[in-house]
């Protein structure tokens, strides 16, 4: 934990270390999910759950917007938030971090955080980017552990897990991260079909898109799809 001005030095020292080895600047992003707890005195709001609790669209946006004004001052300018995933296992340990089961409470309330993240635009002082996650299937393992295998038929997919993704890209959504685990079979950060077809061919998704925590190395190492980190990286890279 850090103040704001603690940060402001940490993310210019990055910056200057970036461009002294190439010159490309650092694209920076943190969780804060509930406002920026990884800045020391910054204020913290209900828990995304929580927030959905009160179904109040306003009341997520405001939040959402203070988040950002206090992240930007800390020169934070990605929030990977929110999260979309439709809880609906109940012994998923991430429920908490949704908006719970409902598909249209999750569209809502994401569009409406994403509105307050975001404003006008992320690039002035007192907003920043938002990161729509995880795409998709992730609260609903088979199993329940986090970052796990899901089966989901495609009628479900189509009913319960886009909707909320195409109603807050369609709000302006910039980033999206990845599902950690596998979709049917296939690990989502190798799944053409999940990241191109659907999500940039069917939904319209023109941002970008990041990996989630090492899911590039869990390719070799976990998922075994993978001889290689290089393989990976192109495998991942190949899938959208």
């Amino acid at each position: 934990y850090m103040v704001a001005a603690e940060w402001n030095e940490f993310m210019q020292r990055i910056q200057n270390m970036a461009i002294a080895n190439g010159g490309i600047p650092v694209l920076y992003g943190i969780d804060a999910i509930h406002g920026p707890n990884y800045v020391d005195g910054a204020t913290l709001f209900p828990q995304p759950l929580a927030m959905a609790a009160t179904f109040n669209r306003d009341l997520a946006r405001d939040c959402a917007e203070m988040c950002a004004y206090e992240l930007k001052a800390a020169s934070l300018p990605w929030n990977f938030s929110p999260a979309l995933d439709v809880g609906r296992n109940p012994v998923w340990p991430r429920t908490w971090e949704s908006f719970g089961e409902d598909v249209y409470l999750n569209t809502e309330m994401g569009i409406a955080t994403v509105k307050g993240y975001q404003g006008e635009s992320p690039v002035d002082n007192e907003h920043v980017a938002a990161c729509l996650k995880h795409f998709t299937g992730y609260g609903i393992p088979f199993t329940g552990d986090d970052r796990t295998p899901a089966y989901l038929p495609e009628r479900q997919l189509r009913e319960y897990y886009l909707p909320q993704y195409q109603g807050t890209i369609d709000a302006g959504a910039l980033t999206i991260m990845i599902n950690s685990g596998e979709f049917n079979g296939i690990p989502a950060h190798a799944n053409r079909w999940l990241l191109t077809d659907i999500l940039r061919g069917e939904l319209g998704f023109e941002g970008l898109l990041v990996s989630d925590w090492e899911d590039i190395h869990k390719l070799v190492e976990e998922h075994h799809v993978a001889a290689d980190l290089k393989e990976a990286v192109r495998m991942a890279d190949m899938a959208g």
